[in-house]
Parts: structure tokens; C-alpha cells; sequence
């Protein structure tokens, strides 16, 4: 490998999750991964000249077998090595990274898009994703490797390392006996098809597992975190005391208590909060989440004498916060939560499902009983495709339609805008107090995001 790369040679950006695309065109293609893996391998070495292990999994979307030889490709020609967890979810593979002792984990997945896309996610020995410092130096590095001649070395299938993540949530959960009740269980056709009905029924659950075949094509299609309506049905019919949706790597989760009732992120937040605190373990007695909260949770949690950390959208911003605050508990409202749990940060999608299936009156009277009520302010959230992303701030049209909006509101309302982190995308969230205004001025702020960036 030498230092110098062609000039028609473009870095990948890496956004709020990684890297992430259509699989098979740049940032996701052969090439650029070989150079991320380099990368990160070229990064790794500066610690030392013993040879490096890095843990990769993925969440069973068809690209993943060539994303991963292309990536120990990259690794090899720094004398790192890559070893292949196979299907699993990105918090699994974060645990088993920290707890095996590997140097790095990748995790290849593209999260709830759909299974023509794929990404890579990394993190660091200790399971934490790369801060944006690293990234930025893992981006410049790309642009100076070229590789003089290149094997496929085969990665050590480490699948049965699986169990021990199993173990772990098993001892983490040891008094939640589930014998003799139900659980529905969306896996999204992704990373949880396989351990998340194991975890359910090594405590005893009967399950009722729901798109957990996946076949490569099938992820996230009709199913999951994005589509929880679809279990409805199945938790009624069933019985069952939960019904739980996996995005795509299992990170996050939704849930469908016993009356069909959907729970996000933010009605997570509104009834684990108030249990922490009166437990004492809720330090600061605030939680942390992002700006497409509800204002009716952050009411809801006031009423209760519990603050709200306000970051950007994005678990790493959330975790980020949280470490620099020394808060235990936080979320997203796209089904995000994390805790904290002996300086780590867990933010596990079947991890939260089982917080919430120990809460009192969830096994003898369904999870109807246990998630918290709060006046939810409506909210609509559009995206628009866009062909570029400039500062929103510097396009004069549409910082006078925010301002415009903004008065209009006051406090009693909101509008946010923003870029997807992933997609070319600019979302446009209104809050108000009454549905028509908000379906007014989502209306119009859409028309102009359109006219002034539209795709």
C-alpha cells in the first residue's frame, strides 16, 4: 500500500450514522470501502504493531457479503483482521465488540432503509460509535492509501460469539420470568430475526415471531419500526402482552401494547422517566432527547418535576449528551433509548422491550397498563427530496417562511427543518395545538422547501 491515491478518487462523507446509500454506488462501492477499511485499519495501528481484530456483523441485506470482502480487503493490507459475526443487531455487535476484546467493530446495515441500500456504522473497542473528530480523520485518510496488490482474505466466521450476547441480556434480566405469556415480535426481516425471539423465549415468552425471514430483499418492506399498524392485529388475535417492532439493526423499537395502542420513543421516555426518578436513579432529574420531541411529552415530564436536555436529531448526539451530563436515560422519538448502565450506554431496541415488559402490570394486565398518558401536541412531519443541501439559513425564502411561522405560533407551537443525515432529503416537522393549523403550515413550508431545493 502506498501514500498516494487518482485524482478522480472522491472521500466519502460520513453523516449522522455512518456511511450510508444505494449499495454498489460511492460511498457504498467496492472502492471506497476497500479505502475505509484501510483507513480504519491505517487508524488502528497507531496504537500499536500487534496485529488488530475487527468484529463486522450485519443486519442480512443481500450486499452485505461483497461490503464485507471489500472491507477485509481494506483491513488486510494494514495487517488488521476482520471477523464475521454474521446476522445480528448493531447493539449486539457493539456489546460483543467491547466485551471480546476487539479493537474495532463495523457494523454493515443501513438502518429502516429499504434493502437496496446498505451502510456501515463503526465503533471503537469500547462500543462506542466514532466521534465526529475520528470520522473526519478516517475521510482524509481514504484519500491517501492505493493499494499495490490486493488478496480477499477470508474473515474467522465468529458467529457463535452470538451467545454470549444472549447470555448477557439473559443475566441483565434474570427476575423477568415471561413463562406463560405472549409477545409479538417484528423483526423487520433484519439483524434481531434470529436473537430476538431467542432472548424472548430463553425467559420463557411464547412468541409470535412476525417478519423474521429474512431472505436479503425483504428488509424493513411493509414491516418494523416504520410500519408497527401491521402487528396490530396479530398482538389482539394472540393475546399477547406486547408487541414489539425492531428498525432494521434492532437498535430501536416500537411498540403495540395489548389494545393496539402504538408507543414511540417519546411515550418510552414519558413512563420510564417518572419510575426512575422516584426510584432515585434519575440523576439531575432530566432526561435527554432531540428537537422532534413532542412539546406535549416535555409538559408531561415537567408536571412531573423532571427537565429535558435538548440535542439535534441522532442517537450520537443524544449519547454525547448524555456522557457529558451524566444523565441515565434518553431517546429519540423514532424509538431510540438509552441507558445508562455501569458507564456504559446501552441503546438496544430488545433491551428497551424488556424494560418495558418488567414494568409493573405489564405481564398480568398487558402493556396498556404500564405506558403513561400524555396530551401529545399533533405533529406532521414531510420529507422533500432535494438535489443539494445547502445551509437551509442562507436561502432568504425559506428563512422568511420559518420566521413567518414561528410568529404565527409562538409559544404554543413549532416548526423544524432539516436535512436527513442519510438521504437527500430536507424533513419539515410543524407542531401546533390544533391539526388544521398544522396541516396549513406544513403545506406551506413544503411548497417552498420544494420550489427553492426541490429535487
Amino acid at each position: 500500500m502506498t501514500a498516494s491515491s487518482p485524482d478522480s478518487f472522491r472521500p466519502p462523507r460520513f453523516g449522522t450514522d455512518g456511511l450510508r446509500g444505494p449499495a454498489g454506488t460511492a460511498p457504498l462501492d467496492p472502492e471506497t470501502l476497500r479505502r475505509v477499511g484501510a483507513a480504519l485499519g491505517i487508524w488502528l495501528q497507531r496504537t500499536g504493531p500487534e496485529r488488530k481484530r475487527v468484529l463486522v456483523g450485519n443486519d442480512g441485506r443481500e450486499s452485505a457479503s461483497w461490503i464485507l470482502d471489500a472491507l477485509a480487503q481494506g483491513l488486510g493490507s494494514t495487517e488488521c483482521a476482520a471477523a464475521d459475526l454474521g446476522l445480528v443487531t448493531t447493539p449486539a455487535l457493539a456489546y460483543l465488540t467491547r466485551a471480546s476484546g476487539y479493537v474495532a467493530g463495523i457494523m454493515i446495515s443501513a438502518s429502516h432503509n429499504p434493502a437496496a441500500d446498505n451502510g456501515i456504522k463503526i465503533f471503537d473497542g469500547d462500543g462506542r460509535k466514532l466521534g465526529d473528530e475520528a470520522e473526519r480523520e478516517l475521510e482524509q485518510l481514504t484519500a491517501r492509501v492505493e493499494f499495490a496488490e490486493l488478496t480477499t482474505p477470508r474473515p474467522r466466521d465468529v458467529s457463535e460469539s452470538v451467545d454470549r450476547y444472549l447470555e448477557h441480556l439473559g443475566n441483565e434480566f434474570v427476575d423477568l420470568d415471561l413463562t406463560g405469556r405472549t409477545v409479538v415480535l417484528d423483526a423487520a426481516n433484519g439483524g434481531g430475526a434470529d436473537i430476538g425471539p431467542a432472548i424472548l423465549r430463553l425467559l420463557g415468552a411464547d412468541v409470535v415471531p412476525i417478519a423474521c425471514e429474512p431472505d436479503g430483499f425483504n428488509i424493513n418492506d411493509g414491516c418494523g419500526a416504520l410500519h408497527p399498524a401491521s402487528i396490530r392485529e396479530a398482538v389482539r388475535q394472540s393475546g399477547a402482552v406486547l408487541g414489539i417492532c425492531l428498525d432494521g439493526d434492532g437498535d430501536r423499537s416500537i411498540f403495540v401494547d395489548d389494545k393496539g395502542v402504538v408507543h414511540d420513543g417519546d411515550s418510552v421516555l414519558a413512563t420510564l422517566a417518572p419510575r426512575l426518578k422516584a426510584e432515585g436513579r434519575l440523576p439531575g432529574d432530566r432526561v435527554v432527547a432531540t428537537v422532534m420531541t413532542n412539546l406535549g411529552l416535555r409538559r408531561h415530564l415537567a408536571a412531573a418535576g423532571i427537565g429535558v436536555e435538548m440535542t439535534p436529531v441522532g442517537d450520537k448526539n443524544v449519547a454525547k449528551r448524555m456522557r457529558e451530563g451524566g444523565f441515565a436515560l434518553g431517546a429519540e422519538q423514532s424509538g431510540h433509548v438509552l441507558f445508562e448502565r455501569d458507564g456504559h450506554l446501552i441503546g438496544d431496541g430488545l433491551f428497551t422491550a424488556l424494560q418495558v415488559l418488567r414494568l409493573d402490570g405489564v405481564l398480568e394486565r398487558g402493556a396498556s397498563a404500564a405506558f403513561a398518558s400524555f396530551e401529545r401536541f399533533p405533529q406532521r412531519l414531510e420529507n422533500v427530496r432535494v438535489a443539494q443541501k445547502p445551509p437551509l439559513e442562507d436561502n432568504p425564502r425559506i428563512t422568511e417562511a420559518v420566521a413567518r411561522v414561528e410568529a404565527e405560533l409562538g409559544e404554543e407551537g413549532r416548526v423544524v427543518l432539516r436535512y436527513s443525515g442519510t438521504e437527500s432529503l430536507c424533513r419539515v416537522m410543524v407542531e401546533a395545538p390544533d391539526r388544521a393549523t398544522v396541516d396549513r403550515l406544513v403545506d406551506e413550508m413544503v411548497d417552498v422547501v420544494r420550489e427553492e431545493l426541490g429535487a
